[in-house]
C-alpha cells in the first residue's frame, strides 16, 4: 500500500486514538495521494497551487514559485460558493458489528464523519452533525468556522452506538425542523424499513437538499464467509440462532444483492447519490464521491 493509502485505512486510522488525527491523516493522505489532484478549486489548506499547463493565464503564475524551484505553478484560489452540510451518523446498536473485530461500522463510520467534517470546514462550508438511533441523541448546528471542527471531533470521539433504530422517523423528523437547504450526508447501515427510508429521503428531496447516502456495511454482512457452526446475535433485538453459515452462504449473498440493487436503484431513480462502503476497504470512495457531488454544485 502506498503511504497516502496507508492513511486511508481504517485499521491504521483506530490505532491513533485521536478523532483530530484521524480526520487529518485520512483527508491530507488522501489529496496527496491524488496526482495530479481532479479536484482543484476547493478552498483547502494544501491545495494552493498546480503545475502550470499550456493554455493558462500566465497572470495566475506564481513566480516567487518559479524563482525557487525554475518550475511554472498557477495559484488556486479559494471557492467562493459555500453551502451548508449535514451529516446524519446512525449511531444505533446495529453499528457496534465488527465482523473482524477490527473495526466497527461505527468506527468506519465516525472516521468518514471526522474526514468529511475536517474537508468541509477546510472549504468554509457550515457544517453541522446529527448523531441519532430512535431518535436524535445530539445535534450541533451549523458553523463554518474551522473552531467548529474541535467540538465536532469531540462528540464523535465520545459517541458510543445505542439503542434501536428509527431511520425513517429521524428523516422526517430532520426534514421538518431544517430550514436551510443544503447537502444531507446519511452515514448508515440501512438496516431498518426499506419503504420507511426511502419515504425519508424522498421527503428531503421535496424539500430541495441534496442527499448523499453512504451505506457502511461490515464485510461478514456482505460476504457470511464465516466457517464452522456459529451463533449469531441481532445486537438490536438480541434475537440468536445457532447456524452452519456454509449452508446458508448462497441463498443469503443472494437476498443482500437483492436489498443493495433496491436501494441503488430507488436512490438513483429519484436524485440521491448512493455510495455502499464496505468496512474493510479504505475511506477514499467516500471522499471521492463527496467532492464529485460538491464539484456538481458549485
Amino acid at each position: 500500500m502506498k503511504e497516502s493509502r496507508k492513511y486511508l485505512d481504517p485499521v491504521f486510522l483506530s490505532t491513533l486514538g485521536n478523532m483530530d488525527l484521524v480526520a487529518r491523516c485520512a483527508v491530507e493522505g488522501f489529496f496527496s495521494g491524488l496526482h495530479p489532484s481532479p479536484f482543484h478549486g476547493f478552498s483547502v489548506e494544501y491545495s494552493d497551487h498546480r503545475e502550470y499547463h499550456a493554455g493558462d493565464e500566465l497572470k495566475f503564475v506564481d513566480w516567487k514559485v518559479f524563482g525557487r524551484s525554475d518550475k511554472l505553478y498557477i495559484k488556486q484560489f479559494q471557492q467562493e460558493t459555500n453551502t451548508t452540510a449535514y451529516i446524519l451518523l446512525d449511531s444505533s446498536k446495529s453499528m457496534s458489528f465488527a465482523g473482524d473485530g477490527k473495526v466497527s461500522k461505527m468506527d468506519y463510520a465516525s472516521f468518514l464523519a471526522a474526514a468529511l467534517s475536517y474537508l468541509m470546514l477546510s472549504q468554509s462550508d457550515s457544517t453541522a452533525l446529527t448523531l441519532f438511533a430512535e431518535t436524535v441523541t445530539k445535534y450541533i448546528p451549523p458553523h463554518s468556522k474551522r473552531t467548529h471542527l474541535n467540538m465536532i471531533l469531540k462528540t464523535l470521539q465520545q459517541n458510543k452506538p445505542a439503542g434501536q433504530t428509527n431511520l425513517a422517523g429521524v428523516l422526517h423528523t430532520f426534514a421538518e425542523t431544517t430550514k436551510r437547504r443544503g447537502i444531507v450526508i446519511l452515514i448508515s447501515d440501512l438496516l431498518n424499513d426499506e419503504d420507511d427510508i426511502f419515504k425519508g429521503l424522498a421527503h428531503l428531496k421535496f424539500l430541495k437538499h441534496d442527499v448523499i447516502v453512504f451505506q457502511t456495511m461490515d464485510h461478514q454482512e456482505l460476504n457470511l464467509d464465516y466457517e464452522g457452526l456459529i451463533q449469531f446475535e441481532d445486537l438490536e433485538s438480541k434475537e440468536k440462532i445457532r447456524t452452519f453459515p456454509r449452508s446458508l452462504r448462497e441463498g443469503y449473498r443472494e437476498r443482500v444483492a437483492g436489498f443493495l440493487d433496491e436501494i441503488g436503484k430507488t436512490t438513483g431513480n429519484t436524485g440521491i447519490d448512493y455510495c455502499l462502503l464496505d468496512t474493510s476497504q479504505t475511506l477514499d470512495r467516500a471522499l471521492v464521491a463527496y467532492l464529485a457531488k460538491r464539484k456538481r454544485l458549485m
